[in-house]
């Protein structure tokens, strides 16, 4: 199975000695519902944001097409939440090296997006799973 990437992503650390993993998430049809009008946070959604905020190893990208203004509003809400977002669209602390170049493609290990693939009705709740599965979420 490759649920988002998730668990690969904990060998790889592991493997690795990686100090620091990075989740991209998309907003609109992603973290929350399609409309341009409200924000609206998919059922458990905001849960598993928080699960990787309270962790020191993740920092979580905020990836978003969405205007200035909206990205404004959206973070504004996510802080009624305690949800927290190290980035918008960049990762400053990977710089570019020998062998990548960061210029145009910021650097994440995991991508939650409805573009790559992502359901926002179903697919929270399935991270969470596998987090348990892997025994990473610990309640």
């Amino acid at each position: 199975m490759n649920l988002f990437n998730i668990e690969r992503t904990f060998q790889l650390k592991k493997e690795r000695g990686w100090d620091t993993l990075y989740v991209a998430v998309d907003l609109h049809g992603t973290l929350v519902k399609p409309y341009h009008d409200k924000i609206e946070f998919y059922d458990y959604a905001p849960d598993v944001i928080s699960w990787f905020n309270n962790r020191p190893d993740f920092k979580v990208i905020l990836w978003t097409s969405s205007h200035p203004k909206e990205i404004a509003e959206f973070l504004k809400l996510a802080e009624e939440f305690c949800l927290r977002f190290d980035f918008v669209n960049e990762n400053p602390l990977e710089k570019n090296r020998g062998f990548a170049c960061f210029d145009q493609k910021f650097y994440f290990n995991i991508l939650l997006d409805d573009k790559a693939g992502f359901v926002g009705e179903t697919d929270w709740p399935l991270i969470i799973s596998e987090l348990k599965r892997i025994g990473e979420w610990k309640a």
